[in-house]
């Protein structure tokens, strides 16, 4: 009895483990100018940490070709990634008038040139090695 009730526990742990486990994501950024700056890429897991333009982790790509494939180990749940090519190296994004992006940018499920808002741009992970494709636009 004692060795059922430890084995159904591990077997428990072991399914938790796996359930919340990061699995491979790939974001595929497309329309990327090669060495024109650093791809710049973030991902939000609330809207709060969007509003705040907080993102919970981002990275810097060298772009290397027009489409380029980075490769994230997240977990299973609901995510907006952001994206902007960083043409002058100063590390931000850059606005004109009427905060109009002067660099090339883009967002999860955008429609157009306007990004939307957290619900509006997140998506969910369920299995590993899915795949969003995100194309840079510029005004």
């Amino acid at each position: 009895m004692v060795k059922y009730k430890m084995l159904l526990i591990l077997s428990f742990l072991f399914i938790v483990k796996n359930v919340y486990a990061d699995m491979p994501f790939f974001v595929e950024i497309r329309n990327v100018t090669v060495n024109d700056g650093l791809i710049i890429l973030g991902y939000y897991s609330s809207q709060e940490a969007f509003s705040n333009q907080r993102p919970d982790w981002h990275t810097t790509i060298e772009p290397v070709s027009e489409t380029v494939i980075y490769e994230i180990n997240l977990s299973a749940s609901e995510y907006m990634i952001g994206i902007h090519q960083d043409t002058n190296g100063n590390g931000v994004m850059d606005y004109g008038l009427f905060g109009i992006p002067r660099e090339p940018y883009g967002f999860s499920n955008m429609r157009g040139k306007r990004p939307g808002n957290f619900n509006q741009s997140k998506f969910r992970i369920i299995n590993p090695n899915e795949r969003i494709i995100i194309p840079l636009v510029r005004f």
